[in-house]
């Protein structure tokens, strides 16, 4: 079946182009608030895990919460690159015998995210240049 988008990524190839990659961003509420954190993930199966660093205070509010995940990558040179969207529930796990004394406090806990849904395009970056002049 063709696709509407013909940017639009399969569901294979999204799962792909996220494990070509190893950073990416989480989206997630903080008290209350929304909250957008650089994050270095890995893809477990079918599932993100993602390394929570040094968020030590995320782990309190984002077990079993929706979340969203992004990552891309954009060649400078030619403009042109992949965007991938992840939505779905977390789960914090305490990975026994992770790494915990790199000095960063949340170091071996792991979220992962059960997609829900997994969307992907390719994207092309305009060319325009912003007049930046008087205001």
């Amino acid at each position: 079946m063709e696709r509407a988008d013909p940017d639009e990524m399969a569901t294979s190839e999204c799962w792909e182009r996220l494990k070509s990659i190893s950073l990416g961003r989480l989206g997630l509420s903080i008290s209350a608030l929304p909250a957008i954190l650089p994050v270095q993930y890995y893809v477990d199966g079918d599932a993100l895990a993602i390394c929570l660093g040094h968020y030590s205070y995320v782990g309190r509010t984002a077990d079993n919460a929706v979340v969203a995940f992004a990552a891309d990558a954009i060649d400078s040179t030619t403009g042109l690159g992949w965007t991938v969207q992840v939505q779905g529930r977390s789960r914090i796990r305490n990975d026994l015998g992770a790494p915990v004394d790199c000095g960063q406090p949340a170091a071996g806990h792991i979220m992962h995210v059960e997609p829900v849904t997994v969307t992907g395009h390719r994207v092309r970056l305009c060319s325009f240049v912003p007049d930046l002049g008087e205001r």
